[in-house]
């Protein structure tokens, strides 16, 4: 049986960028599946940080994985993954990260980012 990752990276191929598998295990394994939705009408719960269709970026890797997201409740996943890859993440918006911003560089997804988290150095 073929993983999630094997499949997304099949699939995306012809994306906007090119996934890296390694990455994707690291996110699955801490239960983030690339491109999942945590709420088909946009709804987050009254106080959370959430970002739908978000993106991941690192200053060394670009654009690593992309889905929904609720900071608030994901934080501490999200700090072992850093941790995992010694790199912060930046989360940033759809918009920030496709539609011809896929290749636009670190600078501008680090001035945009709705959150970073910071990983151990």
């Amino acid at each position: 049986m073929k993983k999630l990752s094997e499949i997304w990276f099949g699939k995306f191929q012809k994306s906007e960028f090119e996934p890296t598998t390694d990455y994707y295990e690291i996110f699955e394994k801490h239960g983030l599946y690339p491109g999942r939705i945590i709420s088909a009408y946009k709804e987050s719960p009254e106080g959370h940080v959430v970002v739908f269709n978000g993106n991941v970026v690192t200053e060394k890797a670009g654009k690593i994985w992309f889905g929904d997201l609720n900071i608030t409740l994901e934080f501490d996943k999200l700090k072992e993954i850093a941790d995992e890859i010694s790199e912060d993440l930046y989360i940033v918006r759809e918009q920030d990260a496709r539609f011809e911003k896929e290749n636009i560089g670190f600078k501008y997804w680090k001035e945009h980012a709705v959150e970073i988290i910071k990983c151990k150095k």
